[in-house]
């Protein structure tokens, strides 16, 4: 019986013997390689194929080695798939191309479009030499189990992203055993495809950029708004004083505090207001682990509907991989954490009013019934990739039956937690705040294809015009570009803004695959860019000359933009355009939790479920990779600081 339940540690040891991490040769074409062929026996042309299948964010090349008789190797040699994501399928279905000779081989849950590419260039490959019909396969598919496991540890955990892996790690590093299932077949969920800005207030001042004048008025804007409403006056006299004692030292490093990070969301009532700084305090708190921990950040920025720069930036990896990596390293050092991949939670286990545990089905069919000693904990994620749910719930978007509703979000947010909640009396609320990112690739949804600073561009429709502040909340900037033709816009930005390296997007991307695949234009000129997008170039000069203009005397009558640098004029070539559009990124509704406790799991009457908590999307109110601060509190509050 084919089985796959390994755990992450396990699927890491054999990741190692395995050689998951794939050599690139930079080979492409669809021939056999030079002189490897050697004429037709008595079914295959022996010899080394290669082709193509169309990846996620580029072609993945794979090459496949025939004798007369079959296939006698099958690997990926290139490739520019998310880590962690596609490694499975990468490693996984050659070796069963080749074990069952046979193109017919089950994707890898999690890693379909991966798994899908591999199998395209395989069978084009196999074609080449033959016909891939004339493959004797041997796959059948396993009989699914109908095994029951009894598992238990101190904590179970559904979700194995990164409130789920912080709180894991948290937990183990204070004596406690874990079990995490995790639905998809790696851990991180959208930690892996989302930027890996980690909102960090108070960050080491080293990690700061130089504070602007604008951002001087913008807390003198904030503190006076302060006084006139009903913080406590404890808050507002700490945040006067700090921002006193900023202005004598000279420093230069921008300014920021707990304290303003929890009023630039707004100003709640007194009663709010010590809950959401609270949470505040744990961002920084949790930031300062990862720090005291080894971790690297490159200099702060702000980011899309949120330009204070506090937004910590991962010095390696891609995107947020390098905060999954150090769980990894925890879990090496021997951390009692087991993850269960491809093993999805199905159901809570309750005793009377208790909730004890958890049900998982795994890959093969088989039933685990996982004990929590001293809790279970939900860690989903949110449903921003489940359409019928959104519908349900949205208050706010015109969206229409059966409308496509395109998602940032990788395999498996589709609010499976906040269903096994309300089974057991959870209680929900801000459902209806579904929030789009303004900024998604217009063929696949992501932020990684991105070329351009998201404060410092300047943002034009299909016609090359200007049609907002780029630096709006993400809510309002979702209305602007829905409002637009093709509900699509670009970035424009030049060799200052772009934040290329290279030949490489910020997110290590490659350009010219990029370009090839119609997700990025390049041009020596305005005009020459203003050709390449689509629209007339003397409509495209004026916005960027009138632009310009705004960005020099920091005064946008137009939209109302208040924050400029030197480097915003648009006017050091090469120009890029990078074409964006919204999709849904965050549900910030979920069940509701005691915040300001441990994150125990509330009914709509606000009595506590004993034995559950809630963490991350799944959570109302909290997202983004900040929620690993989530896990952090969580596990003090369980088993101590």
């Amino acid at each position: 019986m084919l089985r796959y339940q390994l755990s992450r540690r396990d699927f890491i040891r054999t990741a190692t013997v395995a050689g998951i991490t794939v050599g690139v040769f930079g080979l492409s074409g669809c021939a056999p390689l030079p002189g490897t062929g050697t004429g037709r026996g008595s079914g295959f042309t022996p010899g080394t194929y290669q082709a193509e299948g169309d990846g996620k964010f580029a072609p993945i090349t794979v090459e496949v080695t025939m004798s007369e008789t079959g296939i006698v190797d099958a690997r990926v040699v290139s490739h520019e798939e998310t880590e962690y994501i596609s490694d499975r399928a990468i490693a996984e279905i050659p070796e069963k191309i080749v074990e069952f000779q046979s193109l017919d081989i089950d994707a890898v849950t999690g890693a379909t479009l991966t798994s899908m590419a591999i199998l395209s260039a395989a069978r084009e490959c196999v074609s080449q030499a033959g016909s891939a019909g004339a493959l004797a396969s041997t796959y059948e598919r396993p009989v699914p189990s109908d095994e029951v496991i009894e598992l238990e540890a101190d904590v179970v955990i559904a979700g194995a992203g990164a409130s789920g892996m912080a709180a894991a790690i948290a937990c183990a590093q204070r004596g406690a055993s874990v079990i995490i299932v995790e639905k998809s077949c790696n851990i991180g969920g959208n930690g892996l495809v989302c930027g890996g800005y980690l909102e960090y207030p108070e960050l080491p001042k080293e990690l700061r950029p130089a504070m602007t004048d604008v951002q001087r008025d913008e807390v003198n804007e904030l503190i006076a708004a302060a006084e006139v409403s009903q913080i406590p006056a404890n808050y507002l006299d700490e945040l006067k004083n700090q921002w006193e004692a900023w202005q004598k030292s000279g420093e230069r490093a921008c300014f920021d505090s707990t304290i303003l990070e929890s009023i630039s969301y707004g100003l709640p009532d007194c009663a709010d207001f010590d809950a959401s700084h609270v949470i505040t305090v744990r961002e920084k708190e949790f930031g300062d682990w990862l720090v005291e921990s080894g971790f690297e950040f490159k200099e702060a920025v702000g980011i899309v509907g949120y330009p204070w720069p506090r937004w910590a930036v991962p010095a390696k990896g891609r995107c947020g991989q390098s905060y999954f990596q150090l769980f990894d390293q925890e879990i090496q050092k021997g951390c009692d954490v087991e993850v269960m991949l491809n093993t999805p939670a199905t159901s809570l286990l309750t005793e009377g009013n208790v909730v004890i545990g958890l049900e998982a089905m795994g890959e093969d069919g088989t039933t685990y019934r996982i004990r929590g000693n001293a809790g279970t904990v939900l860690a989903t994620g949110g449903f921003s990739g489940n359409p019928e749910m959104l519908r349900r719930y949205n208050e706010i978007w015109p969206w229409e039956d059966g409308q496509v509703i395109p998602t940032t979000n990788c395999y498996g947010h589709d609010g499976d937690g906040i269903t096994m909640g309300l089974a057991v009396g959870c209680g929900l609320s801000l459902m209806h705040l579904q929030m789009p990112f303004p900024f998604a690739d217009c063929k696949n949804g992501t932020d990684e294809t991105t070329v351009g600073d998201d404060v410092d561009c300047v943002i034009v429709n299909k016609h090359g015009e200007r049609f907002m502040n780029e630096i709006l909340d993400r809510y309002t900037m979702t209305e602007n570009i829905m409002a637009q033709p093709d509900q699509m816009m670009f970035m424009i930005s030049d060799a200052r803004t772009s934040r290329v390296q290279g030949d490489k997007n910020r997110y290590g991307r490659d350009l010219q695959n990029l370009i090839d695949q119609g997700q990025l234009y390049v041009s020596d000129t305005i005009e020459g860019l203003a050709s390449a997008i689509g629209c007339d170039p003397a409509v495209l000069c004026a916005t960027i000359e009138h632009y310009n203009e705004i960005a020099r005397s920091g005064n946008d009558t137009d939209f109302g933009r208040t924050t400029f640098s030197e480097e915003s004029p648009i006017e050091q070539p090469p120009f890029y355009a990078s074409p964006r559009t919204w999709a849904m990124h965050i549900t910030t509704g979920g069940i509701t939790t005691d915040v300001v406790g441990g994150y125990r799991a509330l009914r709509e009457d606000g009595s506590v479920i004993e034995g559950l908590r809630v963490l991350g999307e799944c959570a109302s109110g909290m997202a983004g990779v900040a929620v690993m601060s989530q896990g952090l509190a969580m596990a003090k509050d369980m088993f101590g600081a």
